[in-house]
């Protein structure tokens, strides 16, 4: 009994302050194994371990920030970088990103890794504090994410960075500038094509899947001519003008929108279908070529690919 009653008060000490509970010696160790065993712990990652109930009521990004802040604490001289700072600096909020963590090493010392901890050898491991968790500055975080990811996840990070006006596009490509590391064409590639335009970062992974698969630039947020019910410009996610005066639009399927109650028109549900339906159909109705699809058909790629050239979307040639 004395037992669970210690856990009991670690698990509450550790939750209040948003972490997960570790073992800080065999006695703890043995111990938290023995609640795992009996299905009152769950285990999250890297030797950290939290309450079911606790755990379930978490979204995915909150159980991230969690084992990377408990991480911080067990570890006080490791410094994150790359996609993990990115995502404790608030400027992205991609799922995908969540399966890894990444943290930066000064020199070449040789480190043993894990599961779910990539290390990263740099010559400057220099850091700021971000809700308590050691993490490469702003800039320096947004210049290895567009080395170190794949192009439309790069692209993503740096446009929540530019939609939130935390670093204007000139100041982004001059932040590149002053960096140094491998493959800084990578970066600067995503430097020139980041509009901050986009309204989430699915639409932006899409702009970049666009962008790679040699389509013409479209334009982002583009407003239509057709008016809504408040006279207001109706926009759309992706717009191209052909040479022979065509308007094709494309459309990322926000979902969200459905599902989120704080988006509901008039925090009613059918009002917010028959809009979005009333919306579609005024659009449909001044372009030549109308294509929607979801992120899972821009993250395979074939499905936008085949839809895109059905619409008759130009692409680059050379």
């Amino acid at each position: 009994m004395r037992t669970n009653t210690r856990l009991n008060t670690m698990l509450d000490q550790t939750e209040s302050k948003r972490l997960c509970v570790w073992g800080r010696n065999d006695a703890e160790r043995q111990m938290i194994r023995r609640r795992q065993a009996a299905g009152e712990l769950l285990h999250v990652g890297n030797r950290c371990y939290a309450r079911p109930s606790y755990w379930q009521g978490l979204t995915e990004f909150e159980r991230f920030r969690h084992l990377v802040r408990s991480l911080s604490r067990k570890h006080p001289h490791w410094v994150f970088g790359g996609p993990t700072a990115a995502l404790m600096h608030g400027v992205c909020d991609s799922h995908r990103q969540m399966r890894t963590i990444h943290r930066v090493i000064e020199g070449n010392a040789m480190v043993r890794g894990t599961d779910i901890v990539t290390s990263h050898y740099v010559t400057d491991a220099s850091h700021v504090v971000v809700d308590g968790v050691k993490v490469t500055p702003l800039p320096r975080t947004v210049f290895d994410c567009a080395r170190w990811m794949e192009f439309p996840d790069a692209l993503a990070v740096a446009d929540s960075l530019l939609r939130q006006g935390r670093m204007t596009r000139e100041g982004l490509r001059d932040s590149f500038l002053r960096e140094r590391g491998r493959h800084a064409d990578r970066a600067f590639r995503v430097a020139d094509n980041a509009t901050g335009r986009t309204d989430n970062g699915g639409e932006s992974y899409a702009y970049g899947v666009i962008l790679e698969e040699g389509f013409a630039k479209p334009m982002v947020q583009a407003a239509m001519p057709c008016l809504n019910e408040n006279g207001n410009p109706d926009r759309v996610d992706f717009l191209w003008t052909t040479g022979d005066g065509r308007r094709i639009v494309a459309e990322l399927d926000g979902r969200i929108k459905y599902r989120d109650e704080s988006m509901y028109r008039n925090g009613s549900l059918p009002d917010t279908v028959i809009a979005e339906k009333e919306r579609e159909e005024r659009v449909r109705m001044v372009v030549d070529g109308f294509v929607r699809f979801s992120f899972g058909e821009a993250y395979r790629r074939v499905p936008l690919i085949r839809k895109l050239e059905w619409a008759g979307v130009p692409r680059l040639t050379g």
